[in-house]
């Protein structure tokens, strides 16, 4: 047996051994398995290229042939569950045809995604356009909030400090009283001890007003306060440009492109009709496998179905010993 039909039976499962005596129907459907999984590989594995480049931000060439692998893989162990499965296939059809609408709505949607890469871009401004105007007065209003809330601050330090300054002006300094006791000898017992006695001193002096730096305080805080609204202010005027730089910096997510691409199909009609030309394309694809696979009925499956049902004979002789 050659080496190429080695590498095919690894390909799609089948053991060379059985091939090998099997006739050239066995071949060709080995031949069609592998054209098919062919196919969907190369298929796929330009959808997970295209996945990594775009959406998972991996720039690295050996980072999206790692991603195309798993796409690969994944397809190839669908494909080769199918090929290996026997008996009635009936469940299997229905649950690969479902299968195969996953799998064809999901890669005619990246492949779109893809060919109307400038159409959902141009698509894409006129939507962030939309959400730049949104967001634009809801940063305005929560800023003149903030500004209103700051203002009243600032409105309510210049009350107190107008009080303030009219008790400085009253009274600028203010007198302090402090007590000061002294213990001193007053005499002597007719013991000769000393007798001790104390004597208190009343002292008094003036002082600035200690509103006065509560005012001087006050006024820092309204510096504080008018410092925000001027900042609030030169924000406000920023906004718009802000908000715009913010949204074009922003990438775009799958799941964003592919609202974008909806609303594109949902307008043009040329796009639909693509997108579903792509999708049945797929779909059929998807199923060429299943499809042969319950057609088909070559003497390679033939001999399993013999040596399983020689097996079960066998068991059940067995039993009955």
């Amino acid at each position: 047996m050659k080496l190429i039909t080695k590498l095919e039976c690894l390909l799609v499962g089948w053991k060379p051994e059985i091939l090998q005596n099997c006739g050239e129907v066995s071949y060709a459907t080995l031949k069609k398995y592998v054209a098919a999984i062919t196919i969907l590989t190369i298929i796929w594995g330009t959808i997970g290229w295209c996945f990594a480049d775009n959406y998972l931000a991996i720039q690295s060439w050996y980072g999206k042939v790692i991603t195309s692998l798993f796409f690969i893989l994944v397809v190839i162990c669908i494909e080769r569950y199918i090929i290996l499965s026997h008996g009635n296939l009936t469940t299997l059809r229905i649950f690969r045809t479902f299968l195969a609408f996953l799998m064809a709505t999901l890669g005619s949607t990246i492949f779109d995604q893809i060919v109307f890469k400038n159409d959902i871009n141009v698509q894409m401004t006129e939507v962030r356009t939309e959400q730049i105007n949104a967001e634009i007065p809801k940063r305005t209003i929560q800023a003149d909030a903030e500004i209103k809330e700051e203002r009243h601050l600032i409105d309510s330090i210049k009350v107190v400090n107008e009080e303030l300054q009219k008790a400085i002006d009253k009274q600028p300094m203010i007198t302090i009283y402090e007590t000061t006791t002294i213990r001193r000898q007053v005499g002597t017992s007719a013991e000769g001890k000393p007798i001790f006695g104390t004597e208190v001193i009343v002292g008094k002096h003036s002082v600035p007003n200690p509103k006065i730096e509560q005012k001087n305080n006050n006024e820092t805080y309204q510096k504080q306060h008018e410092d925000r609204v001027k900042e609030l202010q030169d924000y406000k005027l920023n906004i718009a440009k802000e908000v715009r730089e913010e949204y074009e910096k922003k990438p775009s997510g799958f799941l964003e492109e592919l609202s974008t691409l909806y609303s594109l199909l949902s307008k043009n009609l040329i796009v639909m009709l693509f997108y579903v030309f792509l999708f049945l394309f797929l779909m059929s694809l998807e199923l060429l496998v299943i499809t042969g696979k319950v057609k088909d009925n070559c003497e390679y499956d033939m001999l399993l179905d013999f040596q399983l049902e020689q097996r079960h004979r066998e068991l059940k002789a067995l039993g009955n010993k």
